[in-house]
This record gives C-alpha cells, sequence and structure tokens, in this order.
C-alpha cells in the first residue's frame, strides 16, 4: 500500500512537471507584453447592452490579484440597477475555490450544501428557490436536468470571469428563482485586451481521508481582433474525495417496556403495556450504518465563444459551453441491524429520560456488510447565437436564440453481505420447515453464519464508538445475501427564442423603455430501468437476488453464494474512522462492480435491463413571457436617484406524462419484477402570472446608496417532483405480527414508497429589500440590507400511511407513502452586514492587508411543528450565517484565509411510530487558505488548503443527544503553478 501511494504521488509530479514544460513551451510561443486581463465579462442586459464592453487601456494602471478581484465585485454592485454582491475572479482561471458554490458562500446571505466536502447547491438568504442562469439565460446542467438549479459541481470554475447574486430582480431578468439569481458569466474575447492571451494552470491535490492525489488542469487561449474575437478555454478535473455519511437508516421505531422485556426508562414503572402514552418506551433505530465511502469525479469543461462587428452598429456573438461529468460513489458500509425486531436491547443499555439511547448493548439477529457501487455518465451542451444592434440613434436591440441538450445515465449495483445466518427457507420441495430441527429441505440463508452478534454503541462521546463482542471478521461466515441493479436514462432539451429592445428618452428623468419577448421550450424524461436476472432451471426473473425470497413454486431458488466460493470478488474493508471500533470486515470489493453488466453476467448470465415504468416520467415545460419596464435618472434637488419600475407576464404550461400500471408484471414476483404499464396518462398543469417589480437608488451622497426594491416571483420546481409515479419498497418481515398471528419471517412487508404530484402549484413570492451602501474608497464598502420574503406556500413533504399490499397482494397495515404537496405560506425576514476593505493606510509591508466581514440574519416559519407542536423554520435555513476573509497582496506575495460559519439548520423530519421527530443539522465552520507567489509576473506557484479543521456536518433527531448522521468530510492541500503570456 506504501509503495502504491508513493507510485501515485510519483505519477503526480510528474503530471504537474510534464505540464508545466508544456505550458511553458506554448508561452514561449505565443508571449507579447500585456497588462493583466480586462475587466470581468459581464452577463447581457435584459434589454440591449452596448455593442462592445469597455476594455482597459494598455496605459491604464489595472488592479489584479485578489484586491483586483475585490474592486471589480465592489464595481459591478455599485453600478447595479438592482440590489446586487458579486464575486470575480482574482485572474483568468482563477476563480478562489473549487466550486462555484464554494465562492458563492463567501456572498452575504448565500448558504451553501455539500457534496463529498465540495459545494453543490445554494440558497439565498435561506430560501432554496434559486435560479441559474449562463450569462444572463437558462441553461441546462449535466447531472441535475430536471432541476430548476443546476448541480454545481459539475461546473468547473476555471472557466468563469466572476457570479452575481441578484437579490431583487427587474423585469427583463428571467423568471424561476424566488429569493433570486446566481448569474454566471464567462468571458468572451473583446472582455480581455487587444491581441493574443493565452493562460493556463495544473495541479495536484492531496485529501488527508483518502491519502490520493487528485489533477486539475486549465487553459485559455483568446484573440481580440478589435472587429473580430475567438476564445477557446477548457478545464479537466480528476478527482478522489473521501464520502463517509453514517447514519441511521431503515426507519425507528418506538419500543416499550414490554417489548423489550426491561425498564427501559429505569423509572421503575414495568407496566408491561404496549401503550406509548405511559412513556415506557424508547427510540429504537432500525439499523446504524458505518460506511467508508469514496467519491471519483471526472469533469472535463470547455467554452468557446466568437464576437464579431459586422458594422459599426450591429455585433454578433455566438457561444458554447461543454460539461462532461463522470460520478463514482462506492464503499463498504458495516450494518447493525436490528431486522425490525423489538427486542435487540439488552437491558444494560443506557437510554434517557427521553427514550434516547445514549449507550446501546445489541445482540442482532442480522449483520451484515454492505456494498455500493453507483455510477452517473453525464453531459451538457449549450449554445448561444446572439445579435445586437446599437448605433447613434435612440433605439437598441438584441435577439438571441439559445438551445441546450443535456443527458444523464447512471447505474447502480447495491450487495448486502450477511455474516449471520438470517431465516431458513425451503429449498426444495415439500415447503414446510417446521421443527426443532431444520428439515433436510430446508436451510439457512446463509449456512455457516453467526446466530447473532453482540456490540456495543456509544454515543457519548463526539463520535459514536462501536465495540465488537462477536468475531465479525472470519470470511468463512459470510455469503453474499442479495444483490440488485438499477438506473436510470435522463435527456433534456431546451430551446429559446428572445428578442429585447430599449429606446432611450430625454423625457425628463425617463432613461429609457425596454420591452422584451420570450418563448421557452423545456422537455425532459427520465427512463428508470431494473435489471432482473433468471433464476432457477425456470428461467424465473429476479431483481432482487436473495435466497429469502422464496419463489411462486412453494421454495428458494436463488443460489446460494458463500464468500469462501466468490475468491475474485472478496476484498477486506476498513477505514470506517472516524468512528472507531469497527474492525476490518470481509465484503465484496466495490470495484468489482465498476462494470456492472460484467458484475452480473459472471454471477447471473441472461440479466437484462427492463423499463421501469413506476420510476419514470416526462414533463414538458412552455414559457412564453413579456416585459415592459421604464428605467430612470434624475434628481430632487440636491438627491439623485436612479431606478426602474416595470411588470412581467408569464404563461406556463406543463405535460406531466405517466405510466399507469394494473396487475400484470415482469418477474416471478411482482415487488420483484417490474410492472408493466398500462398506457400513458398526460396532466396539464397551467398558470398565467403578472409578476411587478421596482426598483429605487437614492444616491444620498456620491459614494453612499440606498436603495429600495420590490418584486413579485415565480419560481420552478424540479420536474421530477410532478412526474414521478408510485415506487415502492419492501422489507422481510421478521419477528413482527400482524393482528397478533405470527407471519412468515421471510414474507417481504411493504416497507415504504414515494411518489410525484402533478398538481403542484409553482411557488410564489412577495419580496422586500432596502439596501444601504456606502462605497468609502475603491477598494471599500460597508453594506446593511433588510429583507422579507412572504411566501405563498412552501413546498413540503406529506407523509401518510397508506393502505399498500404486501408483496403477497394482501393488505395489512400498509406502510407510509410520501408525496410533495404546497404547503401552507409563511415568511423569511432578515438583515445583512457586510464590510470589506483594503488596509493600504498601515505602514511597509502591512499596507499589503486586506479583509471582508459579512453577517446574514435569517428568520423563517412555515406550517411544520416538531414533536412539541413547535414552529419549524424554512428546510436547510441557518438563521446565523458569517464570513470572515483575511487577505494579503503585496508585491509577489499572495495570501487568503477564510472562514464560513452557517448555524443549525432543520432538514426535514424522521417517522417515529406516531411521533415526527424534526431532523437537526449541527451548526458548522469551514477554515480554507491559499498562498501564491509570483516567481516572475507571468508565472505564479501556489498552496490552497480546504476544510483544513477537517469539519463534519452532524445530524440529530428532535433531541440534541439523538444521533441521527454525519458527514464526514477531510482537509484537501492543493499545490499548482499557474503561467500567462
Amino acid at each position: 500500500m506504501k509503495a502504491m501511494r508513493k507510485l501515485t504521488a510519483l505519477r503526480s509530479v510528474l503530471f504537474t512537471a510534464s505540464s508545466v514544460v508544456a505550458l511553458l513551451g506554448a508561452q514561449s510561443a505565443t508571449a507579447q507584453q500585456t497588462t493583466s486581463d480586462g475587466p470581468a465579462a459581464a452577463a447581457p442586459d435584459a434589454g440591449t447592452p452596448p455593442v462592445q464592453e469597455a476594455v482597459s487601456n494598455e496605459q491604464d494602471i489595472v488592479v489584479t490579484g485578489v484586491r483586483g478581484a475585490q474592486q471589480k465585485a465592489i464595481n459591478v454592485k455599485r453600478e447595479a440597477s438592482q440590489i446586487v454582491d458579486s464575486i470575480a475572479a482574482e485572474d483568468i482561471g482563477k476563480l478562489p475555490d473549487v466550486t462555484i458554490a464554494d465562492s458563492l458562500q463567501r456572498v452575504t446571505g448565500v448558504q451553501i450544501t455539500r457534496s463529498a466536502g465540495q459545494g453543490a447547491s445554494v440558497n439565498i438568504r435561506g430560501l432554496a428557490n434559486v435560479l441559474t442562469t449562463l450569462n444572463g439565460e437558462q441553461f441546462l446542467g449535466a447531472s441535475n436536468i430536471t432541476g430548476a438549479q443546476p448541480n454545481l459541481t459539475d461546473i468547473p470554475s476555471t472557466l468563469f470571469a466572476g457570479v452575481d447574486v441578484i437579490k431583487s430582480p427587474t423585469a427583463g431578468d428571467l423568471t424561476g428563482g424566488n429569493s433570486g439569481i446566481i448569474a454566471l458569466k464567462t468571458r468572451r474575447p473583446f472582455d480581455l485586451h487587444k491581441g493574443l492571451t493565452a493562460t493556463g494552470a495544473v495541479q495536484d491535490t492531496y485529501g488527508s481521508g483518502t491519502k490520493d492525489w487528485s489533477q486539475n488542469a486549465s487553459a485559455l487561449v483568446a484573440y481580440n481582433g478589435s472587429r473580430i474575437g475567438f476564445l477557446v478555454a477548457g478545464s479537466y478535473d480528476n478527482e478522489i474525495l473521501s464520502n463517509k455519511n453514517p447514519r441511521v437508516t431503515n426507519g425507528i421505531l418506538k419500543t416499550t417496556d414490554a417489548q423489550a422485556g426491561f425498564d427501559v426508562r429505569k423509572d421503575g414503572d414495568i407496566t408491561n403495556s404496549t401503550k406509548l402514552a405511559d412513556k415506557d418506551y424508547f427510540y429504537n433505530p432500525v439499523a446504524l450504518e458505518f460506511d467508508n465511502g469514496q467519491t471519483q469525479r471526472e469533469r472535463i469543461g470547455a467554452n468557446a465563444s466568437v464576437q464579431y462587428d459586422v458594422t459599426d452598429s450591429i455585433q454578433l456573438i455566438g457561444d458554447v459551453a461543454y460539461t462532461r461529468f463522470r460520478n463514482r460513489n462506492s464503499g463498504n458500509t458495516a450494518v447493525l441491524h436490528g431486522n425490525f425486531s423489538n427486542d435487540s436491547y439488552l437491558p444494560s443499555s443506557i437510554i434517557d429520560s427521553n427514550g434516547v439511547v445514549q449507550f446501546a448493548d445489541l445482540n442482532l439477529s442480522r449483520f451484515q456488510v454492505h456494498t455500493l457501487n453507483a455510477y452517473n455518465k453525464a453531459r451538457s451542451l449549450n449554445t448561444n447565437l446572439e445579435a445586437r444592434f446599437k448605433n447613434d440613434g435612440p433605439f437598441s436591440a438584441t435577439l438571441r436564440y439559445v438551445h441546450g441538450d443535456s443527458r444523464n445515465n447512471s447505474t447502480q449495483t447495491d450487495i448486502d453481505s450477511w455474516a449471520t445466518r438470517a431465516g431458513v427457507v425451503p429449498r426444495s420441495l415439500p415447503t414446510s420447515c417446521a421443527g426443532a430441527t431444520i428439515p433436510a429441505n430446508c436451510s439457512y440463508a446463509n449456512p455457516g453464519g453467526l446466530a447473532a452478534v453482540r456490540a456495543t454503541v456509544d454515543w457519548r462521546g463526539s463520535e459514536p464508538s462501536v465495540n465488537f463482542l462477536t468475531d465479525v471478521t472470519n470470511p468463512a461466515n459470510y455469503s453474499l445475501t442479495s444483490t440488485w441493479s438499477q438506473g436510470s436514462k435522463q435527456k433534456a432539451t431546451l430551446d429559446v427564442y428572445r428578442a429585447d429592445a430599449q429606446y432611450d428618452t430625454d423625457l425628463g428623468p425617463l432613461k429609457n423603455i425596454r420591452i422584451g419577448g420570450r418563448y421557452g421550450n423545456r422537455d425532459a424524461s427520465n427512463n428508470a430501468f431494473r435489471y432482473l436476472s433468471p433464476i432457477g432451471p425456470a428461467g424465473h426473473l429476479y431483481f432482487y437476488k436473495d435466497p429469502l425470497i422464496v419463489d411462486t413454486v412453494g421454495y428458494s431458488v436463488v443460489p446460494i453464494r458463500k464468500f469462501n466460493d466468490l475468491p475474485g470478488l472478496i476484498t477486506s474493508a476498513g477505514g470506517f474512522g472516524p468512528i472507531s471500533g469497527i474492525p476490518n470486515v470481509p465484503a465484496i470489493s466495490p470495484n468489482a462492480l465498476n462494470d456492472v453488466n460484467a458484475y452480473n453476467a459472471l454471477l447471473f448470465p441472461g440479466t437484462k435491463a427492463y423499463l421501469d415504468p413506476q420510476n419514470s416520467y416526462r414533463v414538458t415545460q412552455r414559457q412564453i413571457s413579456a416585459y415592459a419596464e421604464a428605467n430612470f435618472d434624475g434628481s430632487l434637488g440636491s438627491l439623485d436617484f436612479t431606478g426602474n419600475a416595470g411588470v412581467r407576464y408569464v404563461k406556463t404550461k406543463l405535460g406531466i406524462y405517466s405510466f399507469p400500471t394494473g396487475n400484470q408484471f415482469i418477474g416471478d414476483l411482482s415487488f420483484n419484477g417490474v410492472a408493466i404499464a398500462t398506457g400513458t396518462s398526460k396532466s396539464n398543469n397551467d398558470s398565467d402570472d403578472f409578476l411587478p417589480d421596482a426598483n429605487l437608488s437614492l444616491h444620498v451622497r456620491q459614494d453612499m446608496y440606498l436603495r429600495f426594491a420590490y418584486a413579485k416571483t415565480l419560481g420552478q420546481l424540479d420536474l421530477s417532483q410532478f412526474g414521478r409515479g408510485l415506487a415502492s419498497s419492501f422489507a422481510v418481515n421478521g419477528t413482527r405480527t400482524y393482528q397478533g398471528v405470527a407471519l412468515d419471517p421471510n414474507l417481504q412487508r411493504y416497507s415504504s414508497g414515494s411518489a410525484g404530484n402533478p398538481n403542484l402549484e409553482l411557488p410564489r413570492s412577495a419580496n422586500y429589500n432596502v439596501s444601504y451602501e456606502w462605497y468609502f474608497n475603491q477598494s471599500s464598502l460597508l453594506s446593511v440590507a433588510a429583507f422579507w420574503f412572504d411566501v405563498k406556500s412552501f413546498l413540503q413533504t406529506n407523509t401518510l400511511i397508506e393502505a399498500q399490499p404486501d408483496a403477497d397482494g394482501v393488505v395489512r397495515e400498509g406502510g407510509p407513502v410520501t408525496r410533495p404537496v404546497n404547503g401552507k405560506g409563511g415568511s423569511i425576514k432578515g438583515v445583512e452586514v457586510g464590510f470589506q476593505t483594503v488596509f493600504d493606510w498601515l505602514p511597509g509591508v502591512l499596507s499589503g492587508f486586506g479583509g471582508q466581514l459579512n453577517y446574514t440574519y435569517s428568520d423563517s416559519g412555515s406550517s411544520n411543528v416538531d414533536l412539541f407542536g413547535k414552529s419549524l423554520p424554512v428546510p436547510d435555513n441557518s438563521k446565523h450565517q458569517a464570513n470572515a476573509v483575511l487577505f494579503y497582496q503585496k508585491g509577489p506575495v499572495q495570501g487568503r484565509v477564510a472562514y464560513n460559519y452557517r448555524s443549525k439548520r432543520f432538514g426535514g423530519f424522521v417517522a417515529a411510530a406516531d411521533d415526527n421527530l424534526a431532523v437537526w443539522n449541527r451548526a458548522t465552520g469551514y477554515l480554507d487558505a491559499s498562498a501564491s507567489y509570483d516567481v516572475t509576473p507571468k508565472f505564479t506557484m501556489f498552496v490552497q488548503g480546504s476544510n483544513l479543521t477537517k469539519e463534519n456536518e452532524e445530524q440529530y433527531a428532535q433531541f440534541k443527544n439523538f444521533w441521527y448522521g454525519s458527514s464526514i468530510f477531510e482537509r484537501r492541500v492543493t499545490f499548482g503553478v499557474r503561467i500567462r503570456n
């Protein structure tokens, strides 16, 4: 292993060195005298932008680096006609963080969620319905093509010049976000200096959890020939990330004294009652999972742009943006499973007065090691064709066509390998397995497995501590007990036709009038499938290949596969830290599942993929919109003002196609095959909206602005929330009874289900903003803002018990079905404070320091209540958020330290019998840092560190000591070089 790590490190060093040599060779071939890059590319505004953006003159003094980025961002905010915050690249290909979302977390009021430690999605001021645009228009991401907000881990940050966070829209802004717009901006050739621009960077990143290296390379070449310009940029990432998520799974039971067999709360009251009202119960997590997961990501991004001044009045623009994303989540999980029973906890367990287990002494009839391999293969292509007209007259216009095409194919294979012997099943006729001894025609599903596993789990430390009292390391005890594979093929297209016009006036304070119209057509579909395998001499088709399943012939036909018979698939799984006490355990290697077809062909020849209509859907969305907007610029006495007011009309037509099923299915058992669609069902969901807005900016002084804003907004929903059919899950009955009658322990009982809702309403809100901004020098700003979102309806999930049949077709207790619904409305209100400056008034080297501080208070309320009836906030909203950034730039040296804090946030509910327990994410704080040194004006070496304190995100259920799960992220350190001509 050490030799392999050394070889990997050597490979990384050689990769960096060879790339540097190649880039330096390219530099020497194309070098010329230049200044630094020009201003960040601005997204086209709603009306008619100027034909050519202003470019820095080669004689101008241009501030670069972190100071230049701050100055650019401040200028965007100051000159905007609305309330905006911005981030800008320090240099070409140099946004300060790994993903766009990582950079956005520094913006006042922006909160992010993470995937494998990297920023993936954002909310603005606590409201998650955010629209993301590319150069002012909608675009399709790669791996989240049904959502309103793309997965920002898809998008290489090195391709972008900056990002604007629009908090108060104008009528001309694109509809789709309630809380705001994330406006991504790529570079275009006319944004750069005249002549040739070339830059490139390579870097290696080391992860503290994976103990491995990841590579990244990016480059840009552009030519600005005054009348015509070309730009091509590309980025490549190959990353290995630690992605551990230990947690409670399979639900939570409420176990009474009588069911447990002891006084669970040690209160001296043993009533032997099954009633929950007497408080003689505890919360019994069905399963505890502790994993060693990793994520492998390969990301290729490229964009190209052409600008051509046909005449002094007409400019043509063409843009292409391409992303290819490969993501593999894999790993092994040690699963302490109670098998849905109430008697796995022993009297030595410690349970507090709320019924929360603090120390578990477990006697488990089920211990298994799970293997996961989930693979996403996604790509997106977005094109833009644009014609701009602007002469010396009052009229200007823009015509634009946008086309997007995305594909996302995913597969997932799961394996449960039992160390315990599992239930007794018939292997041939006759079918009875009753008796004190196991009949000859019957066997355990895992012969040679352990009768039970004794283990303790202690939650009283910073992380759960596990201690096994039974040896679970012997491969002879294990079998591949259950395996299944599934996947989906998603595709989406987008076509947008748009026209905007502007007429300048001299009618007093009326500066201009803008009008525009837009037609957008988005079509997204999801074709889900299951792999069914022919089993036994009759070729019965199975999804779950599990010896516990008794076939319709009356006995189990799935072969029993002991680990000793699968030497090529077995590994020793470890690395479960920081959860202590879990030994290396035998497991099926996740790498054996990299090729899902080869794996299934090896164990189950003849396996094929069959369409799963219950999880398939198609949704079309057509939007026709038009707007009119007036822009003002004037004065009242000595008080100057600017502003705009307008209205946008939006007609939305949704077509929702689902595929209802009946009693026909492919496979031997209904739950273990795929249902057959009886046809196609279409639902329509249409709406009309008038969305007025107004923005007013009072220039209290030349350096002080007071802004007011109002807007009605219309958001979007993930299209899957409209289209998904009912998808059900089943679980082995175990020791459960029904109406006092024992059932076959191997019966597959209905466990849970989920479905979409074609009748959902789009989210709507009325937003109010006021902002004070003091620009007390060119690179400094103090801002204070207050906001109020009046939300008509919050989307929520309702989970209700429905009478769904068990696998044998009999309706017994049914189970929970979760559907999205429009809940009651509510509000989010709060205050933002931001401060940024440079300390150039300090003497000597101290004058290179600068800093940023911001704080957001975001208070919210919803119709959700917790176990005790307390009102809950909007999900994923932290009431308190703060950022602190200290940077230094002097001569060739540059550095930055950044800290991001989020207070606790509500994450949803978990059901425990008749109790709904509120799940919370604890407060988190992330520390990042970077440093660079300009060896020459054209060659820079840098180092960056993210999550330096190895912060984890932890969840609890209702009670602060009720551990519900963790997301364990690693520290990552990057070394790299950057060159420019």
